[in-house]
């Protein structure tokens, strides 16, 4: 259930342009995830490196340099705008789950071994830490996550607000490569808050370096 941003998506025009621009080059993996790996990071002599794996969250260096690397990849606008205001806000680091609820419902989903994927795929990652991240919403999909995969054909949300919904389709977008959020939305705080495009923005980190850089947290039981 990898995600592919390219042809047919919402990201296809954005990867053109991307294109386009002198130093990028044809990507293999589409916009969301990086030529980039946590790895690569680390074994690159990166000025942000951290020798320990617990840590990453917590170095606000690590965290900026990720956020660095997506914006390198945008094209002029006004999403990228919100993007650069964001990574400036020593806070964002320190919140990367949207609540202390949701950190404790996908470190358990993490940690219990119940859906393995979670370490294997960071597409699948990505799309359960924005799902868990609303109660409603996971309690909807729940049903439906199998262990390396969601169910979208059998999947359908109801009764959420409009932070939820958003968070669905910014979700099933990752997770299925179709068109479900525009850049323009993405760029408009007043359909998409600041909390609501970081938590966004934590899933696309995921999506391009997996769960990695969100180690550190303590340990949680079943």
């Amino acid at each position: 259930m990898t995600a592919r941003f390219m042809k047919g998506t919402t990201m296809e025009a954005l990867e053109a342009e991307m294109q386009r621009i002198p130093g990028f080059g044809p990507r293999k993996s589409g916009v969301i995830r990086s030529r980039y790996s946590l790895r690569d990071l680390k074994d690159a002599n990166c000025p942000w490196e951290e020798k320990k794996t617990e840590a990453v969250e917590k170095n606000e260096a690590f965290y900026q340099s990720l956020l660095q690397l997506l914006a390198a990849e945008l094209p002029e606008g006004t999403f990228l705008v919100r993007v650069m205001k964001l990574q400036n806000r020593r806070e964002a680091e320190q919140r990367f789950f949207r609540n202390e609820e949701h950190r404790r419902r996908f470190l358990l989903l993490l940690r219990c071994g119940l859906f393995p994927g979670l370490r294997t795929d960071p597409g699948f990652a990505a799309v359960v830490f924005l799902l868990s991240s609303d109660a409603g919403l996971w309690e909807q999909a729940a049903p439906h996550v199998s262990e390396r995969g969601i169910d979208y054909k059998a999947f359908h949300v109801h009764g959420v607000d409009l932070d939820g919904y958003a968070i669905f389709c910014a979700a099933k977008e990752l997770g299925t490569g179709k068109p479900y959020l525009k850049l323009s939305e993405l760029g408009d705080a007043e359909l998409i808050h600041d909390g609501l495009l970081l938590l966004i923005l934590h899933s696309i980190l995921i999506s391009r370096h997996g769960i990695g850089i969100i180690y550190g947290e303590e340990e949680e039981t079943c």
